[in-house]
């Protein structure tokens, strides 16, 4: 019994002793899993006895709590030597008193902080949240926030305050200098390590939310392009982006509806790019504000960042400014006024020193294919579009891209203007694989007017089907809007689409609307397989179209201002050197094109010093015609007109006409300071006519010995037409004497009987005297003629062949 009892309580022991070992196993795993599964979230100990504190797994969430810190004021100041929050875990910072208005958080250490799940602040608080790390900030996949106020994540070395103290990252002291002011910048002693965003941040309604560091990437999912993942938030509100490579302090202004970021001008630039469809967006009843600055800013992969405005107040806009600026593969950035908002749209201003490339369009296989890599201001609501500003060295634009400030169909508001400042050149080109043309757009699809466009550059180069384009749609009862253009050096206009669309600058109303004008300034204008022009194809008017320039060259070129039904527009034409035309080119103000009414427009050549040349055989012309209105006039000023003339109506040749089909004709005034009022170019023959003979002489090797000389300046001019030249030397067998000249020595016979006049009598002869000299004879005198020394030529007329 006894054995057995204590072999009994041997057993139990040692099973409660397995037991409890077992159980000693499972608490010890699960410690080790919440250990793994915890934030690293680590104190310094640079705030002394007001050091942060962390009270890990918060009311019993996966959560720690940040509590203690250095309070000054209405700021609250956190010291770490490492922060980073694990996924599916948060870290909240507790305010101690409702008063925190700023919650300002250093990492001391040497690793960057990795934020992969929730960063908040206490509910019910409204501070500001400021994060700093000079060795980067990643924020992944899921990372969020939930936090009252605004937020800061910079790779700044400190914030600087307005008593020009700094909280400092790199030089923590131990007894630090904090301060009750209020932070008004972020200072850089070193590049700043990488802010990394790969998630959704988003701040309340009104408020700032700002990434500046080193080189900023907003990175989103690559599964597809139809899934938006990465994104930045706030209704109304600010979000700004700032790279600085070195050295420098950066302004900053969280409450500021506009410039929230201040960078001078010493500061070196770092890169901000945007992969895989990463998104920013501040719209809200009144569109919010976006500022991106770097050295090169990209959008890639429909990456886009815009500022809707949904209701009745004006939205703000965005700014870029950079060195380069590239929007590639249907990435986009828009300030747009949604359906029955009545707010007008905000401005988007974009500055590049360097450089602006717009290229390409969302390929096709995705559900958003075809959408243009776009600069947008445009409007269906009420309000009008906001204004599209851009400013840069060199400006591409291409494969199907836009830049456009329009008014959509349902609008009821106005287009926006669109102001385009390159200081080389600007240059569109490529095609669309949709057939959609790329360009500049400034139009209206609806009751409002179409918005203004001008550009201002060295040279203006418009290709493959591309297009400038103010004008109105269809449907449209709107007018078109107007297109100025200074282009110091040039404008060329060159080649068609593959589907046949020519490249040009198009004025253009599709509606019932009047079309606009378009005012050009430039050296020389090239426009080869392309057109200018500002026709009415509804039922408006056209617009003027008016050229300041050295030289027009048209090769099957076109200036038009043709209509429909309406009147057509003036051309006017203010040249220095030359104007050409060939193969098919027109100038034409002709009127109601499809045989309705309309009165031609006016054309007016004025080029005083210079030429008009055109081929006869290549029909290019120039008409101010009409089929039931009137004819327009067309006056001419030039020193010549070469090739083409004025003749009653079009014909195969080149022409100048001012007719009307069935209504009156207008007038034509040519003047030039030529004598040959109406001149013609010869048409010579393609080939040589070949000669008729009609004789043949025949001669023997001897009549091959004459010869005729001219051997000049001997007296005569070598040609009968030719006048006698000043610097002729006469023949020596004439002397004259012009000076006095001492007596001969010879003696002379005087005939002393008294002279008497006789009277001149002609030449009829000549001799040579004993000396070999000419003598001019008055009778010739008697000679023997001998036969000449040559044989003679034997000519006959040559026979026909039997």
């Amino acid at each position: 019994m006894t054995k057995s009892g204590k072999g009994c309580f041997w057993q139990l022991v040692l099973a409660n002793s397995l037991a409890t070992a077992g159980v000693l196993a499972l608490i010890n795993s699960a410690f080790a899993n919440s250990a793994f599964a915890q934030s690293v979230i680590t104190p310094d100990q640079n705030l002394g006895t007001e050091n942060s504190q962390v009270i890990t797994n918060y009311l019993g969430n996966p959560t720690e709590a940040l509590t203690g810190g250095a309070i000054r004021g209405n700021n609250l100041f956190h010291s770490f030597q490492e922060f980073n929050i694990k996924e599916g875990r948060s870290a909240i910072f507790l305010s101690p008193t409702s008063n925190i208005q700023n919650i300002l958080v250093r990492v001391t250490g040497s690793n960057r902080s990795e934020i992969l799940g929730k960063l908040e602040t206490s509910a019910g608080s409204n501070a500001n949240l400021f994060l700093i790390n000079p060795n980067g900030v990643i924020f992944g996949q899921k990372a969020t926030l939930q936090i009252g106020g605004s937020f800061v994540a910079s790779t700044a070395s400190g914030i600087k305050f307005a008593d020009d103290t700094v909280f400092s990252a790199t030089t923590p002291q131990t007894t630090p200098l904090l301060t009750v002011s209020v932070p008004l910048g972020l200072q850089f002693v070193r590049m700043g390590g990488e802010i990394n965003l790969q998630g959704t941040l988003e701040v309340p309604i009104g408020k700032t939310l700002a990434l500046v560091g080193g080189n900023v990437i907003l990175d989103g999912s690559n599964v597809s392009l139809d899934i938006e993942r990465n994104n930045l938030l706030t209704q109304n509100g600010q979000i700004a982006l700032g790279g600085i490579l070195g050295t420098g302090t950066i302004g900053l202004n969280i409450d500021s509806n506009n410039q929230l970021l201040s960078f001078s001008n010493d500061v070196a630039l770092a890169d901000v790019s945007f992969i895989n469809q990463a998104r920013i967006d501040v719209s809200g009843d009144g569109g919010g504000y976006i500022q991106v600055q770097g050295k090169r800013i990209t959008f890639n992969d429909a990456s886009q960042i815009f500022a809707d405005t949904l209701g009745s107040q004006n939205g703000r806009g965005i700014s870029i400014q950079a060195e380069q600026l590239t929007l590639k593969n249907g990435s986009q950035i828009k300030a747009f006024v949604r359906k029955s908002a009545t707010g007008s749209g905000g401005s988007v201003i974009v500055r590049a020193n360097d450089s602006i490339l717009v290229s390409g369009e969302i390929p096709k296989g995705n559900l958003k294919a075809g959408n243009p890599s776009a600069l947008f201001t445009e409007t269906s609501g009420e309000g009008s579009a906001g204004k599209l500003t851009i400013t840069t060295g060199r400006l591409i634009v291409e494969n199907g891209a836009n830049i456009a400030a329009s008014a959509r169909e349902g609008s009821q508001g106005m287009g926006g203007k669109l102001e385009v400042t390159a200081s080389e050149f600007v240059k569109l080109s490529g095609t669309s694989a949709f057939n959609r043309p790329n360009g500049f757009f400034v139009q209206t699809e609806s009751s409002g007017k179409a918005g203004s466009l001008s550009i201002d550059t060295r040279a203006l180069i418009i290709k493959d089907g591309s297009v400038v384009s103010a004008g109105s749609l269809d449907k449209s009862s709107g007018n078109g809007g107007s297109l100025t253009i200074k282009a110091s050096d040039y404008v060329e206009l060159s080649k068609k689409a593959p589907n046949g669309f020519p490249s040009g600058l198009y004025v253009r109303s599709r509606g019932s609307g009047d079309g606009g004008s378009l005012f050009l300034t430039t050296g020389q204008l090239i426009v080869d397989n392309a057109q200018v022009t500002v026709s009415a194809l509804g039922k408006g008017n056209a617009g003027n179209l008016e050229v300041k320039a050295h030289d027009i060259r048209l090769n099957e070129g076109k200036l038009i201002a043709e209509t429909r039904s309406g009147n057509g527009g003036d051309i006017k034409l203010q040249l220095q050197n030359l104007l050409l035309l060939r193969n098919h080119s027109q100038i034409s103000t002709t009127a109601g094109i499809t045989g309705q009414g309309g009165n031609g427009g006016n054309i007016t050549i004025n080029i005083p010093n210079g030429f008009i040349v055109a081929v006869p055989s290549e029909n290019s012309d120039i008409s101010a015609n009409a089929f039931t209105g009137k004819g327009g006039n067309v006056q001419v000023n030039a020193f010549s007109v070469l090739g083409t003339q004025f003749r009653e109506k079009l014909t195969e040749l080149s022409d100048i006409t001012a007719s009307s089909e069935f209504g009156l004709n207008g007038t034509v005034e040519i003047n030039t300071p030529d004598v040959d009022l109406n001149p013609e170019l010869i048409n010579l023959p393609n080939q040589p006519v070949a000669p008729k003979i009609s004789q043949t002489c025949r001669t023997g090797a001897s009549g091959n010995q004459n010869s005729f000389t001219i051997t000049g300046r001997g007296g005569l001019p070598s040609s009968p037409t030719e006048t006698l030249n000043a610097d002729a030397v006469l023949a020596d067998w004439i002397i004259l004497d012009t000076v006095e000249t001492k007596p001969s020595s010879v003696s002379l016979s005087k005939n002393t009987a008294s002279l008497t006049q006789t009277s001149i009598v002609e030449a009829t002869g000549w001799v040579f005297n004993t000396k070999g000299e000419v003598v001019l004879i008055a009778k010739a005198p008697t000679v023997t003629p001998h036969n000449s020394w040559q044989n003679s030529t034997d000519c006959s007329v040559p026979q026909s062949p039997s």
